[in-house]
């Protein structure tokens, strides 16, 4: 957290590249698990016994307030994040690492200012999530829910974001041609 906060401007980005922000370091606070359950009435789901704490700080919110990451005061250098779910009234487990949410973050963020930048559904999930397992590099992922996940997949140049609550993809390449290729590659899965 510490590195984090220390980044020249980073509030900045946040609000310039997304509607989502950080929480400004005035305004972090450290919330108890007793605040979570009694207070919020939110329970741990899926979290696994090493990555729980008693302690976390809210240090991220999605643009519209529904969600609330938190990091778990673990005592790790690279702590877990944890994500608050209102409408199943539960924390779960988003990310296993701080750094591999910020990376998550910053990846979803560059995807639109790159030269080639499409969007569109996909289906077949298992099937092109093993396709891509196979084909391409998994990046980290995150989670929204216990039942929505966002996957990430490079190649090259290329960056894919799978939204499967949406069934919606995001691919960016450094160049139309590359770009292009990338579709042809992944057609068999898209609509």
């Amino acid at each position: 957290m510490k590195e984090l906060y220390a980044v020249n401007g980073l509030e900045d980005w946040f609000s310039r590249e997304s509607r989502d922000r950080i929480e400004p370091l005035a305004r972090l606070t450290v919330e108890n698990r007793e605040y979570w359950e009694e207070e919020m009435g939110l329970t741990f789901r899926g979290i696994p016994a090493h990555l729980q704490a008693n302690e976390g700080i809210p240090f991220f919110i999605e643009c519209q307030g529904c969600w609330w990451w938190w990091v778990l005061l673990t005592g790790d250098d690279d702590p877990p994040v944890i994500v608050e779910c209102l409408e199943e009234n539960v924390q779960i487990l988003a990310c296993e690492r701080l750094s591999d949410f910020i990376f998550a973050c910053a990846w979803d963020f560059s995807l639109m200012d790159r030269p080639f930048f499409v969007q569109g559904e996909y289906g077949r999930e298992i099937e092109f999530l093993i396709w891509l397992r196979n084909n391409w590099e998994e990046r980290p992922g995150t989670r929204l829910s216990s039942s929505v996940h966002r996957y990430r997949f490079g190649k090259k140049d290329r960056r894919l974001l799978l939204w499967d609550e949406t069934g919606q993809f995001f691919l960016s390449a450094d160049t139309k041609s590359s770009g292009e290729e990338a579709l042809r590659q992944i057609n068999p899965f898209v609509k």
